[in-house]
């Protein structure tokens, strides 16, 4: 089991945002106030996306933007329940973390696991840890897993998309996004896609957990 985390010096909340989700997606998306209010959205089958915004200590950001990071395609692990803490300090190390960047991601990502497994129980979790230097998905869609949560430690953040309406919006740096999957014979009403990254931009650094479908 992943011990749970009662403190989380390394990041401060961030103050509310003029950049709110639209009331057009009522009903379809949630900004949740913290990570609690997320994890219960998880398994709602109105819910396609839940979305809470965080940021980093500076200490920890500072050191974020340090990191050279290692080039790495993707370090991937199936299904994380089996040994959670060797998969959580192995994705920490994968990326060539600066010492205070790493200790502070392995705490994150460890109580962001726990309250994924905790929201979506009996179901596979596989865990992935990105340095992306390009565009990578560069076109809307939804994934074909159950729940999707992404979080970028460093670089730009999702970009989103409502098609009924075309609002689009973008995720930040540390914020965690939750995102529900595609489902056979419904409609998406959000879609997703990575952010275009400029030549020579430093690579974005992406957290990804998917958990299948409930059977």
């Amino acid at each position: 089991m992943i011990p749970s985390v009662k403190s989380r010096p390394m990041r401060a909340s961030r103050p509310p945002s003029s950049e709110s989700l639209p009331a057009s997606l009522a009903g379809a998306a949630v900004e949740a106030p913290d990570l609690a209010v997320l994890f219960s959205q998880a398994g709602r089958d109105e819910i396609e996306l839940a979305l809470c915004r965080r940021t980093p200590a500076p200490d920890v950001a500072c050191a974020l933007a340090a990191s050279p990071l290692l080039p790495l395609d993707s370090f991937l692990v199936n299904d994380v329940r089996s040994d959670p803490e060797c998969a959580l300090s192995c994705a920490a190390d994968s990326a060539g973390l600066h010492p205070v960047a790493r200790a502070a991601v392995e705490t994150d990502m460890r109580e962001l696991l726990s309250m994924f497994l905790a929201a979506l129980p009996g179901r596979s979790v596989r865990l992935r840890m990105e340095c992306i230097a390009d565009d990578a998905c560069r076109r809307f869609h939804q994934d074909r897993t159950g729940w999707r949560l992404l979080v970028t430690y460093r670089g730009p953040g999702t970009h989103w998309l409502a098609p009924e309406s075309g609002t689009t919006g973008q995720v930040r740096t540390w914020d965690v996004l939750l995102l529900r999957g595609l489902r056979l014979g419904q409609t998406p009403r959000i879609l997703h896609k990575s952010p275009p990254m400029p030549s020579g931009a430093p690579p974005r650094l992406l957290f990804v957990l998917d958990a299948a479908e409930a059977a």
